[in-house]
């Protein structure tokens, strides 16, 4: 991971990766069956910067190159804005505060760039920018991360909602006059005719990051699952509550 790092001067950055829950209803043929999805983001910190490799040293220097106008920053999300939609929210997992100054130049970096991004963005498209120092709070005695971490993903499902359709398969044809939300599916290598009729629609998408992408990540993609999935549940009627409890089998 340390040999590619950041953003390129096209906005793409290293690491980037799209994650798709899927909870659907199973029902016989046709009978409508209800399918939903919630998509969210991770990727490399958005700025120029690299590490050189050293079997040496486990904790490589970070080393911070000047992008202009933070022009690939912005590359980046706007080609995030195009995937998905506005509002984009990054989760930025970063530590605020270090001895030595690694991770916190790039934090301190980020914040700099979104806020001059954002300058030139209309109010209803601005970036919206949440940073937890995971690694602090972590530490800290008494603290549920956990729970911190599902109330920010349930504050973020409320801006992006999530996909909810209705779909109909029928052993008929399908009529090329259906119309829009009408398209073929294979089962069972036969082809049926299928109509999808989009009760709620995702727009936009949670971002997340940490310095790697990985054990941080890892964590608060699993709370914004987690969210993600009680709401899903209860779109479908399968439960009473949007919300699954921490202690929850099902989590």
């Amino acid at each position: 991971r340390f040999m590619k790092r950041g953003v390129n001067e096209k906005g793409r950055v290293a690491n980037d990766v799209e994650t798709e829950q899927i909870v659907f209803e199973d029902t016989p043929d046709d009978i409508p069956s209800q399918i939903t999805s919630v998509v969210q983001h991770r990727g490399s910190i958005p700025l120029v910067w690299f590490q050189e490799t050293s079997r040496l040293n486990i904790r490589p220097e970070i080393t911070l190159k000047s992008d202009v106008d933070y022009k690939a920053t912005r590359l980046h999300f706007e080609n995030l804005v195009l995937r998905y939609g506005n509002p984009i929210v990054i989760l930025n997992l970063i530590k605020t505060r270090e001895k030595k100054p690694r991770e916190s130049l790039l934090r301190a970096e980020f914040a700099k760039a979104i806020h001059y991004i954002n300058k030139g963005l209309p109010d209803d498209k601005r970036l919206k920018f949440l940073h937890m120092d995971l690694s602090k709070l972590s530490r800290r005695k008494g603290t549920n991360v956990l729970g911190l971490l599902n109330k920010v993903a349930s504050d973020v499902l409320e801006l992006t909602d999530l996909l909810h359709c209705e779909i109909t398969i029928s052993s008929k044809p399908l009529d090329a006059s259906s119309g829009q939300g009408s398209c073929d599916i294979k089962i069972n290598d036969d082809f049926c005719a299928a109509t999808m009729v989009p009760l709620l629609l995702q727009k936009g998408v949670l971002r997340t990051n940490c310095i790697d992408c990985l054990d941080r990540t890892n964590v608060a993609q699993f709370a914004y699952g987690l969210a993600a999935l009680g709401r899903q549940l209860h779109v479908l009627k399968l439960t009473e509550e949007p919300k699954i409890d921490l202690h929850d089998p099902l989590a």
